[in-house]
């Protein structure tokens, strides 16, 4: 099935910097299945920072976003039964574009034959905006059939609490808070805490920035039930549809 949008043609016309999108699979620790894939942009010459940095500045970070966004739901068609796709999306974006009559409803209607298979990622910068746009763009996914994820959570804070008021349907740690975590009580504490919160909340936990075997080991017996990171693959241009784990 292809995908067509029409809006913002002419700004799309102004990215010179091609991009492409990587897919990194999401795992269940117990049993080693994909369960599915943060798809990331990339730019063949620049850094994904850098060219987010570069459309803020320039006044087009909501285009470039759907320029992303459009990249990366081409492998819809190729998920499995049960396999999500989850895709980040700029506060600034979730807020203007994602209400009716706006470009963010064409998009959702577009894909609508695949709702149940989209997590929508709201991005660290969330953190910064207002919550009653935050909860109205969030309240507009969901009456769509959308899943939303909570990204980079990295402490419990009043604006996180607040944040993860609205159950969402996913709760993803941090990588800085888990790689080492096997030995850093610090925060060892507050991913408990956070672990908490998403059972609060109902929100199944992914823990980011898997690396080793030893925090993988530590999170698992957190009660976190899936994770993401180089201990288990890589981002790739295909869809890496299953995983041999070392049992090491």
């Amino acid at each position: 099935m292809p995908f067509k949008f029409n809006f913002f043609k002419k700004q799309r016309a102004e990215f010179k910097d091609p991009i492409h999108s990587v897919y990194q699979p999401i795992v269940d620790i117990a049993t080693g299945d994909v369960i599915g894939y943060e798809a990331l942009a990339r730019g063949e010459k620049k850094m994904p920072a850098e060219m987010f940095r570069s459309a803020y500045e320039n006044g087009a970070v909501i285009p470039f976003d759907f320029h992303c966004l459009e990249s990366a739901i081409k492998v819809l068609p190729d998920l499995q039964e049960g396999q999500y796709l989850f895709l980040n999306i700029e506060p600034l974006t979730l807020e203007q574009a994602f209400s009716r009559g706006k470009e963010g409803e064409e998009f959702l209607k577009g894909l609508k034959a695949y709702s149940s298979k989209v997590v929508f990622e709201l991005t660290e910068g969330v953190k910064k905006s207002d919550f009653a746009f935050i909860q109205r763009g969030v309240e507009f996914i969901r009456a769509l059939g959308y899943r939303f994820a909570l990204d980079d959570v990295d402490d419990i804070s009043v604006k996180t609490a607040q944040l993860a008021s609205l159950r969402p349907d996913f709760l993803k740690i941090d990588l800085q808070l888990v790689q080492g975590i096997a030995s850093n009580y610090l925060n060892q504490q507050i991913v408990r805490e956070m672990v908490h919160l998403g059972r609060v909340n109902g929100s199944e936990m992914v823990a980011e920035g898997v690396e080793q075997k030893s925090d993988l080991e530590f999170i698992r017996h957190m009660g976190i039930r899936y994770g993401q990171g180089f201990f288990f693959a890589k981002p790739a241009k295909e869809l890496i549809l299953s995983l041999q784990l070392s049992k090491e």
